[in-house]
């Protein structure tokens, strides 16, 4: 084979070489902008349980609540985050924990997070949850709530009010439930509705 032709195949060989580089780099930067998506309760529960575990094996949840993140668009019974507070018995302490899908705003960072620290003092209206009686996550406690007629013909008639979700147990309940309501904050709520962690079942209604 001459100089010349060896020179000729090493440069198409190049020249394809760089075509392919050329062409992968818009795929893989089409896939770091795929959207990130929002996550259920019992997920999120989950990805704190996890650390709140190495604080103190007793972990137990004592609220648990949805917040919106711009990152993350919400869907139905699923969020960009969720932060919540357990209490260790032994430890007569409690924690703040957050889980995030991704980074945002007010310096919520993405993963699970610990928080602050603080005592816990027992208070008969306010119980703790164990982990495992979390059976039931969001989107079917949402499902649950929409079969009550009223919450139904509300829903359908204000499509925009926002979904939220509350995971406690207190004594406005017989049982830990996790609480669905309608608008953005519990106090401005226009319709609430609390569903069985445990079961599934539908509890009572407010408002």
């Amino acid at each position: 084979m001459n100089r010349t032709l060896s020179s000729f195949i090493l440069t198409a060989a190049l020249v394809t070489m760089a075509g392919c580089s050329s062409t992968s780099a818009p795929k893989k930067e089409a896939a770091a902008k795929k959207p990130v998506e929002p996550v259920t309760g019992q997920s999120g529960i989950f990805q704190m349980y996890q650390v709140a575990r190495t604080w103190a094996k007793d972990a137990m949840l004592l609220k648990v609540d949805n917040l919106d993140i711009a990152e993350a668009k919400s869907q139905p019974g699923k969020y960009g985050a969720w932060r919540g507070v357990f209490v260790s018995l032994e430890k007569n302490q409690k924690r703040e924990y957050m889980f995030s899908v991704a980074d945002s705003e007010g310096g919520i960072i993405k993963g699970a997070r610990a928080g602050a620290e603080s005592l816990y003092i027992r208070n008969p209206q306010v119980r703790p949850i164990a982990i495992q009686d979390v059976k039931i996550d969001t989107p079917a406690a949402l499902e649950e709530a929409l079969k009550n007629k009223e919450v139904k013909e509300f829903a359908d008639k204000n499509p925009n009010e926002p979904v939220q979700f509350i995971l406690e147990w207190t004594g406005q309940t017989p049982v830990a439930c996790w609480r669905v309501f309608w608008g953005p904050t519990v106090s401005t709520a226009k319709a609430n509705v609390y569903i069985d962690c445990k079961t599934g079942k539908f509890v009572k209604k407010t408002r």
